[in-house]
């Protein structure tokens, strides 16, 4: 007698996730579609023509708070005012909730120095990434 049947190989939520992504960007077209369609997740922007959703990642936070946030990118989103910069980008900290305006945009320490850093049009948040539970956020510009 062998072994009891096989239980079919279980393949983990994120890789699922990933797997959705790179077929979706294999095309010509883009689209979205959700996989939980009893618990939609619609985030909207707050500035139009920011591109908000460019990229997307889901974190979970474990210092401070523990909750699960869904990463947004808006690469053409208006700087904070600073008196230098017109339009940097942004990543936006999103809960997992069925409101559609409770995102909170991220609050990046680095300050506009025109001498020494290029940030007008820089595109924040083209790339948004996470380290996994209690690890570091990614977020580059181009």
């Amino acid at each position: 007698m062998g072994p009891g049947p096989s239980r079919a190989a279980r393949v983990p939520r994120p890789m699922l996730c990933a797997l959705a992504l790179m077929v979706a960007a294999g095309g010509r077209v883009a689209s979205a579609f959700n996989l939980d369609t009893r618990f939609l997740v619609v985030k909207e922007a707050q500035n139009p023509g920011s591109l908000f959703g460019y990229s997307v990642a889901l974190h979970r936070q474990t210092e401070l708070q523990h909750r699960y946030l869904l990463l947004a990118g808006a690469p053409r989103d208006l700087a904070v005012p600073d008196g230098y910069t017109n339009r940097t980008g942004a990543v936006y900290l999103c809960p997992l909730t069925a409101h559609k305006d409770d995102c909170e945009r991220m609050d990046i320490k680095e300050k506009s120095d025109p001498t020494h850093h290029i940030i007008e049009d820089m595109w924040l948040g083209v790339t948004v990434a996470s380290q996994g539970p209690a690890g570091r956020v990614l977020e580059t510009a181009i």
